[in-house]
């Protein structure tokens, strides 16, 4: 499961963690955490990312962005505290999750399909302007 710390890393000090984007972040995490164990039960490894010591993906934006971060768009997910890209070397994670879409109705998730995130799975709680669960970026 990924902490509140975790997902806000080195950024906690920003001005643009606001208590409005840190309960969106409490939001999204328990979300993810709910169905982190489903999954688990189901037999998915959640393996941590060397670089972070975290299941948080990449070197230090895959959780909380500040707004001036280099990474995504000026009002990405990321930067609201309502997105987190999960570490899934191996596409364990996102397989399980394509073919399992109704639990992402059920938890209130939503996906970047796959085939744009390799090496790791972007999970929201902000829904795509299609609406599908599953998107591309």
């Amino acid at each position: 499961m990924i902490t509140l710390n975790q997902y806000v890393g080195p950024h906690r000090n920003s001005p643009d963690w606001t208590p409005t984007r840190e309960q969106n972040a409490t939001k999204l995490l328990a979300a993810c955490a709910a169905l982190e164990v489903e999954m688990s039960d189901a037999g998915v490894a959640f393996p941590d990312n060397p670089a972070t010591g975290s299941g948080v993906s990449g070197q230090t934006f895959g959780g909380f962005r500040p707004q001036d971060c280099p990474q995504g768009a000026a009002n990405s997910s990321h930067k609201q505290g309502q997105a987190v890209d999960r570490y899934d070397p191996d596409g364990e994670i996102d397989a399980w999750l394509m073919a399992n879409q109704d639990r992402l109705v059920f938890h209130g998730l939503y996906i970047e399909h796959p085939s744009a995130t390799p090496r790791w799975s972007h999970w929201t709680t902000r829904a795509p302007g299609s609406g599908n669960r599953v998107f591309y970026p």
